[in-house]
């Protein structure tokens, strides 16, 4: 990911106010001297009165209602849903500033070049993608393509709504159309459309054309369904990764699905192929998705959750044969694990959505979708038909498999209410149950992320600890640190989230950055970068208080020095075996903690004193 220079960003600022980004989203309101919006992160933008507040002065907006805040480019990051650099970007373009980059490897000349040739990408993917439409819709071999299309009773409005297209049979049409447009041979080469045995030879040859597009509706890449009907050629081939496309981060439909699944009332619906996404919206439930050519990734449902805070259900239709129970199975415990109410939508009378359409129409497939049961309920149905729980082994092995979900639960009341049902079904105490979770938390991974991230996860659910608070408002006065580096070491930090603040600060100070939009572009974490981001607009960090700093900083060294003691304290407890140089290096270093400790705690006494005086 490129990181811009700080002339740029303060450029873009400097032309570029907060009100102007965001009447994009919504109607800006003059209340009282102020500038104020209905919140387009809650509420669905149906608050009574707005609640979000503008101040152009500053670039920030923060909301009173759901507490979202942040500047211009954490607003475009978070509704269009694109990372810093894109949002610089599409920011650079809106205000008319050219982009300049800050790289160790590359110069400014070569930063450019790159910059163009993903312009070029996103261009030629758009230009592809209207020719193959034309083709569909106007060519004579693209008749096959049509009445395939019709054959599936698929609309019109759908074939318009998802831009479908056809590629032609002939393998030169391509490379010559688009050598034909002034495209170098080195680019056409990287651009993931032909194929790697020849690079010549496009890679999508009398096919149905899906375009897969962004949330800007940019067409990122294809996919292509075989007309041929030989059987040796794949059903479905998909567009490599390239640098515009990520697969595990992507969806198809999710540009015609944003607004509805936005509203937060249906959530989205993920569904197993292309065909069931067009099906679905035709029969009108917009909210329909597919993930791309492979499982469904906790990426992908990371996204869905930052680009729309407001939903809280996934709905899952999958195929109804076994392939398709073991794909819902995985993604309920990715879903779960993310924090969404889960439904899993089960046929009965096809294998997908598209069968219906194609036998029964519409109706067919809202008959067949409104009935759901939860996803608890869907694995606990699936697993008591699995395992004979009558046996002491089938209870055992009934209650293994829904140990990673009910671990992945975020909510204690909705575990312990699983928990429950389960001691009914399996005829035990809750406690057992709850013992037997434990060893198997203790002992298993869980799903796409291990240990780690779920430690993560379970530390953010605390308060905010003491050295977080330290280093969320040394990040808000990053001038500082370097006085205060000297005072704090990384080793002295024991919260996770602080240890990362500590090394970005100690990164970004090295690069010489300064602005707070490209320091967080040196946080990896998402969530992390976002309450960093929230505490840039909130006054309890921004003022600059560096007693309540101080005294901070002096508990957490406290803490360290309480803990070094102890170690030399256990050391001499065992120190039978060391000689008597040894022993005397540990007495004298602890007799120095001891006397650093006391000092530090009269200081914090007098602080206390003094604060209550």
């Amino acid at each position: 990911m490129p990181r811009f220079t700080d002339k740029t960003i303060d450029n873009i600022r400097s032309r570029v106010t907060i009100s102007d980004v965001m009447q994009n989203y919504a109607f800006i309101e003059n209340k009282g001297g102020s500038k104020w919006v209905k919140c387009p992160f809650h509420g669905g933008g149906n608050e009574r009165t707005p609640s979000c507040k503008l101040d152009d002065a500053r670039g920030t907006f923060y909301c009173f209602g759901c507490h979202e805040s942040g500047d211009i480019f954490s607003l475009v990051m978070k509704k269009e849903g694109v990372d810093f650099s894109s949002a610089v970007e599409m920011l650079a373009k809106k205000a008319g500033v050219e982009l300049e980059e800050v790289s160790d490897t590359y110069n400014k000349d070569e930063a450019k070049k790159r910059r163009e040739e993903k312009e070029n990408l996103y261009d030629l993917y758009s230009r592809l993608s209207n020719t193959f439409h034309y083709l569909l819709l106007n060519s004579k071999e693209g008749e096959k393509a049509r009445e395939y299309l019709k054959k599936r009773n698929v609309s019109s409005e759908m074939i318009e709504l998802f831009h479908l297209g056809y590629a032609p049979s002939n393998k030169d049409w391509l490379y010559s159309f688009l050598s034909g447009k002034g495209y170098s041979p080195t680019f056409l080469n990287q651009s993931g459309l032909f194929s790697q045995k020849s690079d010549k030879w496009p890679l999508f040859r009398s096919r149905l054309m899906f375009p897969i597009r962004d949330r800007q509706g940019r067409t990122i890449a294809f996919s292509g369904r075989d007309l041929t009907g030989d059987e040796r050629a794949p059903k479905y081939i998909n567009s490599p990764e390239t640098t515009i496309y990520q697969k595990k981060e992507n969806y198809f439909g999710l540009y015609e699905a944003k607004n509805t699944i936005a509203e937060g009332k249906i959530g989205p619906i993920l569904c197993e192929g292309n065909f069931d996404v067009v099906a679905m919206h035709q029969a009108g439930y917009t909210s329909a998705i597919a993930s791309l050519g492979t499982s469904f990734t906790n990426e992908q449902c990371a996204n869905i959750k930052k680009w729309y805070p407001n939903n809280q259900v996934f709905n899952i239709l999958f195929d109804s044969d076994a392939a398709g129970q073991k794909s819902t199975e995985r993604a309920l415990l990715i879903i779960n694990r993310n924090g969404f109410e889960q439904r899993v939508h089960k046929l009965t009378t096809a294998k997908d959505a598209s069968e219906l359409l194609e036998r029964d129409g519409e109706e067919g497939v809202k008959n067949e979708f409104e009935p759901y049961v939860s996803g608890f309920d869907y694995l606990v149905q699936t697993n008591l038909n699995r395992y004979d729980i009558k046996t002491a082994r089938g209870k055992v092995d009934f209650l293994k498999s829904l140990s990673e979900y009910l671990a992945g639960c975020s909510s204690e009341v909705e575990r312990d209410s699983y928990i429950l049902s389960l001691s009914s079904i399996l005829g035990v105490s809750d406690e057992t149950i709850k013992e037997d979770l434990n060893k198997a938390r203790t002992t298993g991974k869980s799903v796409e992320g291990g240990e780690e991230e779920a430690a993560d996860n379970k530390e953010r659910e605390r308060r905010i600890s003491i050295d977080l608070f330290a280093l969320l408002y040394l990040a808000n006065h990053r001038s500082i640190f370097r006085i205060y580096r000297s005072k704090l070491s990384f080793g002295d930090l024991e919260d996770r989230d602080a240890q990362k603040l500590y090394v970005a600060m100690e990164n970004a100070m090295r690069d010489g950055v300064e602005s707070n939009e490209l320091f967080l572009t040196y946080l990896g974490d998402p969530e992390l970068r976002s309450m960093v981001s929230t505490s840039f607009a909130l006054d309890e960090y921004g003022k600059l208080q560096e007693g309540a700093l101080d005294e901070a900083i002096d508990r957490i060294r406290l803490r360290s020095m309480e803990k070094k003691r102890d170690v030399l304290t256990t050391q001499l407890k065992l120190s039978g075996t060391l000689d008597p140089d040894e022993v005397q290096d540990l007495l004298e270093r602890k007799v120095k903690l001891d006397i650093s400790i006391k000092e530090l705690r009269s200081k914090l006494l007098l602080v206390k004193v003094n604060s209550e005086e």
